[in-house]
């Protein structure tokens, strides 16, 4: 019994190790924010699909914000705003879409996004302008995210203008 306990414990210690590999920290240049059931907040990007069948693959993550209950009983939720941390992105191993999907096929980068541990979105934020160097202030945060599938034609569209 002894021994089957200590090889069942094995096995789970070596699943949780190496079934999910590290972290993802992916930069989406100008990501769009949606508000779906209650106050959860999805964002996700779209890539041309090499399927002849679809346009576009799609996918998409949800951004973890429950925060607790408010009095009330119902679930209190942090913005935006209070979710972003600023980071350096110098000290991260950054990867774009473009590099993060390079060369695979659609249901490689599901798999890959579905294994991955951790997933921050990097966002790139432009500040005040800065008339001494002609530039925008740019200031890097980051979101935790969540994998939440793969689907096939959607465009996601900002109907707010």
């Amino acid at each position: 019994m002894g021994r089957h306990f200590i090889l069942l414990l094995m096995g789970f210690i070596t699943h949780i190790n190496f079934g999910q590999s590290n972290t993802l920290y992916l930069l989406i240049d100008k990501p769009y924010f949606g508000y779906s059931f209650e106050e959860n907040i999805g964002t996700g990007f779209a890539i041309v699909s090499n399927d002849k069948d679809f346009s576009t693959d799609y996918y998409g993550f949800d951004i973890q914000n429950v925060k607790g209950f408010k009095k009330t009983g119902e679930f209190d939720y942090y913005t935006l705003k209070e979710l972003r941390k600023e980071i350096d992105i110098d000290t991260v191993k950054l990867e774009t879409i473009k590099s993060f999907s390079e060369n695979k096929e659609w249901w490689q980068i599901h798999n890959e996004l579905s294994l991955k541990r951790k997933i921050f979105l990097i966002e790139k934020r432009e500040g005040a302008f800065n008339t001494s160097t002609g530039k925008y202030e740019i200031t890097y945060y980051m979101l935790p995210m969540i994998y939440e599938g793969t689907r096939k034609n959607v465009v996601p569209t900002d109907l707010s203008n």
